[in-house]
C-alpha cells in the first residue's frame, strides 16, 4: 500500500476525500500525509508541520480564562509565590521558515499566526500574568537554526535555550526578583542523542524513506563555583566547564538548597519534561535560580500544575516563583471551569476548618451542615491522608433532598497525591446540609473534610 501511494499520489488526491489538491514533492517519498491520524504536510529540508496544531489561525484565550489565570497569580502572590506562564508557541508560529507553499491551502496566515500569539501574551501581561513572548525569541535563533525538530512537535535545545532566556529575563525583572541572589549556573555541551518521537513514527508509514530522528546535541547544567550572575542575556555565551552535574530533572526536595535561597519549581508538559532539550537547565542558568523540575509527559494542560498544587510539599512551602509551561494549542478551557477552580483554591490559604466529617462506610466521609451555612463561593478539600487516591466522588444534599454528584479524577500520569478541592460554585443551593466523598481507597486515620477560608482578595 505504501508503493501504491508513492507511485499514485495524484490519482489517490482525487480519490480520497480530504487529500491536498496540489503538493510540494516530498523528500522522502512521503504521500497523503493529511490522511495520518495526526494530519501534517512536509516543508522544506525535512521539516514536518502538524495541520490542525501547527497550522491553525485560531488558538484564543477567551477573556474568562485570562481573567481566571490573573486570579491564579494573584492568589498565588498572596502566599508569597510569582507565577510566570510561559505560553509556548506552534512550529508555525516560531519555525514558519521552512512551510511549503500549500501550508496556505490549509489556511495558514504568517502574520495572523503571529499576531494571535502576541495578542495572548499581551492580554496576559496586561491582566497582571507575566508572560514572556517565546515566538519572538525563538524566531531570534540564527538562519538554518531549527527551533523545533524537523519530524516531531517538540523544541530542540536551541528551541528550548532561546525560550529559557525570554523567561529568565522576565523573571529577573519581576519585583520578586529583588530580593534574590542569584547562583551562577554553567552550561555544557555533553555529545549527540536521539529522542524517541510518536509523530515522526506515526508520520513514517506514510514515507518510502527514512525520515529525520529527533536528533540534537544536548547540555547538562550545574552549579559554579563562580561568584553570581549579573548579566542574564550573556550567561549562555561563556560555555565554560562545570562542576559535577545537578540532578534537577525530578522531583526532589525542592527546598534541599538553604532557606534562605529563592526557590523555582517548573511544572508543564514533555516540552519541559524531555531529558534531551536541557530546559529545566537553562531555565536555571538564565534566571540564576535552582529549578526544580515537576513537568509531566503526556498530562496535557494541567497534569503538572495540579498534580504540584494539590501535594503536600506545595502545601508545606511554597516557592519563590512557579513557572507554568503550556503549549498555546492546549487550551485552559477544554474541560470547563473545574481545573482552574481546582488550582485556586489549592494556591490560597491552607484548607483548615474542621467540617466535623465522620466515616459512613470503608471509603466514604460525610458532613453535615446547617441550611444556609455553606455559600456559593464556598470550597472544599477532600484529603485521604496519605497518598494514592486517584478518584472521589463528591455528593451534595439539600435539605429537601436534591443530590448533586461530581466526580474529580487524576489520571494514570499524574501524582496520586490524595487531596482533591472543589469549589461549589456550579453545585451550590441555598440549602444545602450535606456532604459525603467517597475515595477509590479505603480511609485512614488522617482522612478528612475541610473548609477552606477564602483567598485575601476574595469580597466573599
Amino acid at each position: 500500500m505504501t508503493l501504491f501511494r508513492s507511485l499514485f499520489p495524484g490519482l489517490l488526491a482525487v480519490l480520497l476525500p480530504g487529500a491536498a489538491l496540489a503538493q510540494t514533492p516530498s523528500q522522502f517519498g512521503c504521500s497523503l500525509l493529511e490522511n495520518a491520524s495526526v494530519a501534517a504536510i512536509e516543508g522544506s529540508d525535512g521539516v514536518f508541520y502538524r495541520i490542525q496544531s501547527d497550522l491553525r489561525l485560531q488558538h484564543p484565550m477567551d477573556d474568562i480564562i485570562v481573567q481566571r489565570l490573573a486570579e491564579l497569580s494573584r492568589v498565588l502572590a498572596e502566599g508569597g509565590t510569582t507565577l510566570i506562564y510561559a505560553n509556548v508557541p506552534t512550529k508555525g508560529q516560531a519555525m514558519p521558515a521552512y512551510l511549503p507553499p500549500d501550508a496556505v491551502d490549509y489556511g495558514y496566515d504568517k502574520t495572523m499566526m503571529e499576531a494571535n500569539y502576541l495578542d495572548v501574551v499581551t492580554r496576559l501581561n496586561a491582566a497582571g500574568v507575566p508572560a514572556p513572548d517565546l515566538m519572538t525569541a525563538m524566531k531570534s535563533a540564527p538562519e538554518g537554526e531549527q527551533v523545533f525538530f524537523r519530524a516531531d512537535f517538540h523544541w530542540t535545545p536551541e528551541g528550548a535555550r532561546l525560550a529559557a532566556k525570554a523567561i529568565g529575563e522576565t523573571i529577573r525583572a519581576l519585583p520578586a526578583y529583588s530580593d534574590v541572589t542569584p547562583v551562577t549556573f554553567k552550561t555544557r555541551e555533553v555529545g549527540k542523542a536521539i529522542a524517541f518521537s510518536g509523530l515522526r513514527r506515526e508520520l513514517q508509514g506514510f514515507c518510502l524513506n527514512a525520515m529525520p530522528m529527533a536528533e540534537a546535541t544536548t547540555f547538562e547544567t550545574a552549579r559554579s563555583t563562580e561568584g553570581p550572575v549579573n548579566d542574564a542575556s550573556d550567561i549562555f555565551a561563556d560555555g565554560g566547564e562545570t562542576a559535577a552535574p545537578t540532578d534537577t530533572g525530578g522531583t526532589v526536595d525542592i527546598f534541599g538548597t538553604g532557606a534562605a535561597e529563592a526557590t523555582l519549581a517548573l511544572v508543564g508538559t514533555s516540552f519541559s519534561d524531555s531529558e534531551i532539550n536541557n530546559f529545566s537547565g537553562f531555565l536555571s542558568e538564565y534566571s540564576g535560580i535552582e529549578v526544580v523540575n515537576y513537568a509531566i509527559t503526556g498530562g496535557n494542560q494541567f497534569g503538572s500544575i495540579t498534580s504540584y498544587l494539590t501535594s503536600p510539599e506545595f502545601a508545606a512551602e511554597r516557592p519563590t516563583f512557579l513557572v507554568w509551561e503550556n503549549p498555546i494549542y492546549n487550551s485552559l478551557a477544554q474541560f470547563g471551569s473545574t481545573p482552574l477552580d481546582e488550582l485556586i483554591i489549592a494556591a490560597g490559604p491552607p484548607c483548615d476548618i474542621p467540617v466535623g466529617a465522620k466515616p459512613s462506610g470503608p471509603q466514604t466521609l460525610r458532613a453535615g451542615f446547617e441550611a444556609g451555612s455553606l455559600k456559593a463561593n464556598d470550597a472544599l478539600l477532600f484529603d485521604l491522608g496519605t497518598i494514592g487516591a486517584r478518584r472521589v466522588t463528591v455528593t451534595l444534599e439539600t435539605a429537601t433532598g436534591i443530590k448533586r454528584t461530581v466526580r474529580i479524577e487524576r489520571g494514570e500520569r499524574l501524582r496520586a497525591t490524595g487531596r482533591f478541592y472543589l469549589r461549589l460554585t456550579p453545585y451550590w443551593l441555598p440549602d444545602l446540609t450535606r456532604v459525603a466523598v467517597e475515595f477509590d481507597r479505603p480511609l485512614g486515620d488522617q482522612s478528612t473534610i475541610m473548609l477552606c477560608p477564602p483567598s485575601k482578595g476574595d469580597a466573599s
